[in-house]
């Protein structure tokens, strides 16, 4: 994850110019039973988060926790990496929900090219559970160079890029085979992905200060920038099963059940940024999201997309609770902030 979402960094901050801190008023919450988490980042963020951070956790939408330190508020907007992941798959599953796609087509069948350098056979699922065969990033940095289209990038990919594996048999995380989903969803569509993004999921859940910069190859798998409060909103619709807090109807409940399926048990682990100890189960991942906490028999408990610049959003569908850790680290945030985000996650859990 740090290596290709470092990439991200470089290749976007010269035209995103990370819009930092906003000044706006946020109301600290700590809830009866909140102040092991408050305690938790009190001692944390001085030291694993240099002092700045955002973290906000709802209960059946409503807010139990909201809390910023080091100037950060719910406004705050930065680069969340792979955050991105999880916004990405609610675009993709927009469309299925369209009938535009299916999870179960193929490459070939939106983009020849890749049939002709026999790469055709790859589906849509494969691409965004990280399984497609395809390195996690590739040499040339197709899907980080800001200089080139989506299309020219997918172009690249196909021809330039080679197959470590099979299809479906080898999970390698990120960014080149997502970079390829989003380029068959603009040619599913007939729109470019940020507009996509902005019609299909940005809009309608109210998230008024996300995008995907301003390149005309959006990193699709790395390169949104969003704020706690707009994510946190995301989270709440997929909790309510595709409804945004708003009351618009988002996604299908199928969509979101659909991305929260397993798509990982029959691969082998080739690279994982996530601690591969933790993932007791091989039904690890979904389309866009970890499934990282789970029962006996892959039976989900959280799922989670954290970022390799430190944020951490998470949901735990059975006791309706959603939560979003939010930082800027450059280099090496997700290493850093990774034990505690888990260990409030275990608290708010527990509870």
């Amino acid at each position: 994850m740090n290596d290709f979402l470092r990439n991200a960094l470089s290749a976007v901050i010269f035209i995103s110019q990370l819009a930092g801190c906003t000044k706006s008023e946020s109301t600290t919450v700590v809830a009866t039973g909140y102040s092991d988490v408050d305690q938790v980042l009190s001692d944390s963020v001085p030291t694993a988060f240099n002092g700045k951070c955002y973290a906000v956790i709802h209960e059946d939408g409503k807010p139990v926790y909201a809390r910023g330190f080091g100037g950060y508020t719910g406004s705050t907007r930065q680069l969340i990496a792979s955050c991105s992941k999880w916004l990405s798959a609610a675009v993709v599953m927009s469309l299925v929900d369209e009938g535009k796609i299916k999870l179960s087509d193929t490459v070939g069948k939106y983009l020849p090219v890749f049939t002709t350098y026999h790469k055709g056979d790859i589906t849509i699922a494969q691409l965004f559970s990280h399984t497609s065969g395809f390195p996690g990033n590739s040499t040339q940095g197709y899907e980080s160079n800001v200089l080139i289209t989506l299309s020219q990038a997918a172009e690249g990919i196909a021809r330039n890029v080679a197959l470590l594996n099979p299809p479906g048999t080898t999970f390698y995380y990120g960014g080149v085979s997502m970079q390829v989903a989003g380029r068959i969803c603009e040619v599913a569509s007939g729109k470019s992905w940020k507009e996509l993004a902005a019609d299909k999921i940005f809009t309608p859940c109210g998230m008024t200060g996300t995008d995907y910069g301003l390149t005309a190859n959006p990193q699709i798998a790395g390169g949104a920038r969003s704020t706690p409060d707009d994510y946190i909103r995301f989270l709440d619709m997929l909790m309510n099963k595709g409804v945004a807090p708003n009351g618009t109807r988002v996604l299908s409940e199928a969509a979101v059940a659909a991305m929260e399926e397993s798509q990982t048990a029959h691969a082998a682990i080739a690279y994982t940024p996530y601690p591969a100890a933790l993932l007791n189960t091989k039904d690890f991942y979904g389309i866009g999201n970890w499934r990282d906490v789970t029962a006996p028999g892959g039976v989900l408990i959280e799922n989670s997309s954290p970022g390799a610049f430190g944020s951490h959003p998470w949901i735990n569908r059975g006791k309706k609770r959603t939560g979003f850790i939010f930082t800027f680290i450059a280099d090496n945030g997700y290493l850093a902030t990774v034990p505690t985000c888990l260990k409030i996650r275990a608290l708010v859990r527990n509870k």
